[in-house]
């Protein structure tokens, strides 16, 4: 009964295999095979003859894969139906065959349409995260650090000043000379060089040489003795000065205006004064002199400084700043928000993604503002304090400065 279930089973599996070359009612009627077999010699000694050579490769193949399938059928026979076998596996064989070829072409048209048609690789399968490079992100800690401030840019005026040596001198308006009523003996001294004194204090006792009465010279006003010649025993007369009192709250700042300037500086004019220290106080000018100094050649503009700090005491020297012109701009920004990038003036835009750099072109400037001619518009956000600490930052984070900026 075995005998006879493995005859039919290779009876079967000939039938398959022979059935290849069968060109009869059954055969397959698609031009393919019908052209095939046009071009092909079945005679025995024949069968090669004019046949494409990867058909021979084909029908090669497929013979070594029956050859292989009949010896592992034969070997493993025990319990199976081999017809059913070698059927199953001559379909699996065929659907292997047939379905690598065109899974393979498949994956090569799904992996072209998911770049969406583009033959540059580089353009699709995953596009760089790095094509459109982010602003610099801060955290909010390290922006408070630095002191980071951003502003909106906005018009305004630039104001351009020049810089002029001043004096600081006793306000003479408030200063007051001492001297005796009557030539007499000074008998005593109550006050010294720097001792502040009240409207109507003692200053000295003296005793008149004629009446030998005992009479008392006071403070004239409230101020500050900044002169003394007064000692005891000396004769006093009537014109000599023996104490000097002003008041220091008020002085006065006396400005050498160079002629190419005498135009530019007018009565009532502000005017800001450094002290060597830094220290600033504020005037306006007084009166400019008509007549230029033999000394120095200048015209002198005074201001009245009121409640200025012992760094503008008579006797010293300081900066005058005088503001000569007044011109609207466009756009303006601070000082240090313009910083300077391989030569070149940028400042600092501010946006959802961070900070990156933006080249600027600049135009007049004092010391607070810089005009902005181009490269930045009204009512962008840009930082107008920090930038020299956010380039520091840029910079070493290994961010390129330059990415993503604007021309």
């Amino acid at each position: 009964m075995n005998m006879l279930k493995w005859m039919t089973g290779f009876t079967l599996m000939a039938a398959v295999v022979l059935g290849q070359h069968d060109h009869g009612e059954g055969a397959c009627d698609c031009p393919s095979c019908r052209e095939k077999a046009a071009k092909t010699f079945t005679l025995p000694g024949l069968e090669g003859l004019n046949t494409p050579e990867d058909a021979c490769v084909e029908d090669h193949d497929h013979a070594e894969h029956v050859e292989q399938t009949l010896l592992s059928a034969d070997a493993d026979h025990a319990g199976h139906d081999h017809a059913e076998h070698v059927e199953q596996t001559l379909l699996s064989a065929d659907a292997d065959h047939a379905g690598h070829d065109h899974a393979a072409e498949a994956a090569g048209q799904d992996d072209h349409s998911a770049c969406g048609g583009h033959d540059d690789p580089s353009a699709c399968g995953g596009h760089d995260e790095h094509a459109e490079e982010g602003g610099l992100a801060i955290a909010a800690q390290t922006a408070e650090k630095i002191g980071l401030q951003i502003r909106r840019a906005q018009g305004g005026v630039l104001e351009q000043s020049a810089v002029f040596p001043a004096e600081i001198l006793l306000n003479r308006d408030r200063a007051a000379a001492v001297s005796p009523r009557y030539a007499g003996e000074i008998r005593q001294v109550f006050a010294e060089i720097g001792d502040p004194v009240r409207k109507g204090d003692v200053l000295a006792s003296l005793e008149n040489r004629e009446t030998l009465s005992v009479y008392t010279v006071k403070a004239p006003l409230d101020g500050v003795v900044v002169a003394k010649d007064a000692s005891v025993g000396e004769f006093a007369a009537e014109e000599r000065i023996l104490f000097e009192v002003a008041d220091l709250s008020s002085v006065w700042a006396d400005i050498s205006i160079f002629p190419t300037h005498q135009h530019l500086v007018r009565k009532g004019m502000a005017v800001k004064f450094i002290a060597h220290d830094g220290h600033a106080a504020e005037g306006t000018v007084h009166y400019v002199s008509p007549l230029v100094s033999h000394e120095t050649r200048t015209f002198t503009a005074r201001c009245v400084l009121e409640g200025a700090a012992e760094d503008f005491t008579p006797g010293a020297f300081v900066r005058a700043r005088i503001v000569t012109t007044s011109e609207p701009v466009r756009v303006r920004v601070e000082r240090d928000a313009v910083q300077r990038l391989d030569g070149e003036p940028v400042v600092f835009l501010a946006d959802e993604h961070g900070f990156e750099t933006r080249v600027v072109q600049t135009g007049r400037s004092n010391d607070r503002f810089v005009e902005i001619i181009s490269g930045l518009n009204p009512g962008e956000r840009y930082v107008s304090a920090g930038a020299f600490a956010l380039k520091a930052e840029m910079l070493t984070s290994g961010m390129d400065p330059h990415a993503g900026h604007g021309h």
